[in-house]
C-alpha cells in the first residue's frame, strides 16, 4: 500500500474515532468516550508510520534536516494555535452543547484537525516508483496458494521477519533505535510530568501553567526549525550528540532551580531542546536506513517512541513514591534519575556511524 493511501485512511479513522469520543463525552457517557479516545489515540499514532517516511519523497539527503525541522516547527505551531482556538470553549465563553467547558473543546478540535489535514490528503502526490521500492513489487502478483488467508499470513510474517533482520543488520540502525529508546524515554517522562512538577514544587495556578507551556511550545517550534539547518550544515549525528549533551545539563538545572523567575526562563529555553531533539532524531533515522526500507524502519522508530514512554514513568513513579517523606524535593530528585537515561542514550549514540566522514 502506498504511504499517502495509508495516511488518508488512518487520518480518516482518527477523525471518526475522536468524533465518536466527543459525541459520547458531551452526552455524559464516560466509558464509551474513554474507549473511543483510546482507539483514536492508537489510530493517530498509526498515522506517523505512513507520514514520517514521506520525508524521503519531499527532501533530498542534503535537506532532510531542515525539512524535518519544518515539520517539527509546524507541529508545535499547530499546538500553539490549537490551544488558542479552543481557549474560548475551555473558559465557557462559547458553548455548543451546554456541557462542561473541557468537554466543549473536543468537537471544535476534531473539526480543526480534519480541515487542516485536507490539503495534504487531497493534493499531495507521492512518487509512485518510490512507494513501490518500499514494498518491492505490486500486490497484483500471483503466488502459490494466494487464495488461502493462512498461507498469505504465514508468508507475510516470514517476509517481515526477513526484512527486519536485514534492517537491523545495517550498521548503526539497531544502536540508534536503542539510543532513541533511552533518551526519548527521559525526555517524554520529563515532558509528561512537567505540569505535575510545577504544581508540586512551585504550586503555580493552571493559568500560570498554561502561559509557561505556551512559551515552551513557541521555543520548541524555533528549536525544531533551527536545528534542522544546523544538522544539514554540520552533520546530523554530531548535532544530535550536542543536543543530548545539553539535556544532561538542562534537566538537573531545571529540577534544582530555587528561583521561580529563573525557572520560567530556563524552561522556556528548554523548549529549544524539545523541538531540536525530535527534528534531528528523525533525520538521523532517515540517513541510517537504506533505500527501500524506510517504511519498516520508521514503523520500528514510532513503535520505540511509544514503548519508551513506559520505563521512564516507572522510574519517576518509584522515586516520587519511595521518597514521599522528602516532600516536594523528591520531584527534583526524579529529574536527576531520568537524566541517567539520557546518558545511556548518549553512550549508544557514540557507537552509531556518522553521516559525515
Amino acid at each position: 500500500m502506498r504511504r499517502i493511501t495509508g495516511l488518508r485512511w488512518t487520518t480518516l479513522s482518527t477523525a471518526i474515532l475522536y468524533g465518536a469520543c466527543a459525541f459520547f463525552a458531551v452526552s455524559g457517557s464516560a466509558i464509551p468516550a474513554l474507549i473511543f479516545f483510546t482507539l483514536g489515540m492508537f489510530s493517530y499514532q498509526l498515522t506517523f508510520t505512513c507520514y514520517t517516511p514521506l520525508i524521503n519523497d519531499i527532501a533530498t539527503p542534503e535537506r532532510r534536516g531542515r525539512i524535518s525541522g519544518y515539520g517539527i516547527a509546524a507541529n508545535y505551531f499547530g499546538q500553539f494555535v490549537g490551544l488558542l482556538f479552543v481557549l474560548p470553549f475551555s473558559k465557557g465563553a462559547i458553548s455548543w452543547f451546554e456541557s462542561s467547558p473541557r468537554v466543549e473543546t473536543l468537537f471544535p478540535a476534531v473539526i480543526a484537525f480534519v480541515l487542516v489535514s485536507l490539503p495534504m490528503l487531497i493534493w499531495f502526490k507521492e512518487d509512485h516508483k518510490a512507494s513501490l521500492g518500499e514494498t518491492g513489487k505490486e500486490s497484483g502478483g500471483e503466488a502459490v496458494g494466494a487464495n488461502s488467508t493462512e498461507i498469505q499470513f504465514a508468508s507475510s510474517t516470514k517476509e517481515l521477519i526477513h526484512k527486519t533482520k536485514q534492517l537491523f543488520a545495517v550498521p548503526g540502525v539497531g544502536l540508534f533505535i536503542l539510543a532513541y529508546f533511552f533518551f526519548n524515554d527521559a525526555i517524554l517522562t520529563a515532558s509528561n510530568n512537567f505540569p505535575i512538577f510545577m504544581q508540586q514544587v512551585w504550586g503555580v495556578s493552571d493559568t500560570t501553567k498554561t502561559y509557561i507551556l505556551l512559551g515552551i511550545i513557541l521555543t520548541s517550534a524555533i528549536g525544531g526549525l533551527v536545528s534542522g539547518f544546523v544538522a544539514d550544515k554540520f552533520g546530523h549525528k554530531r548535532t544530535l550528540f550536542y543536543i543530548l549533551v545539553g539535556w544532561v545539563f538542562i534537566l538537573p538545572f531545571v529540577g534544582f532551580i530555587q528561583d521561580f523567575t529563573l525557572f520560567v526562563v530556563a524552561t522556556t529555553v528548554m523548549g529549544l531542546w524539545f523541538g531540536s531533539n525530535w527534528a534531528v532524531s528523525r533525520s538521523v533515522m532517515s540517513y541510517l536506513t537504506p533505500s527501500g526500507s524506510h517504511n519498516l524502519a520508521f514503523s520500528y522508530f514510532n513503535l520505540i517512541e511509544r514503548a519508551s514512554s513506559l520505563v521512564g514513568p516507572i522510574v519517576w513513579g518509584l522515586v516520587v513514591t519511595g521518597l514521599i517523606s522528602m516532600g516536594s524535593y523528591r520531584y527534583r530528585l526524579a529529574t536527576l534519575a531520568v537524566t541517567l537515561f539520557i546518558l545511556l542514550g548518549l553512550w549508544c549514540l557514540t557507537k552509531v556511524r556518522s553521516d559525515r566522514v
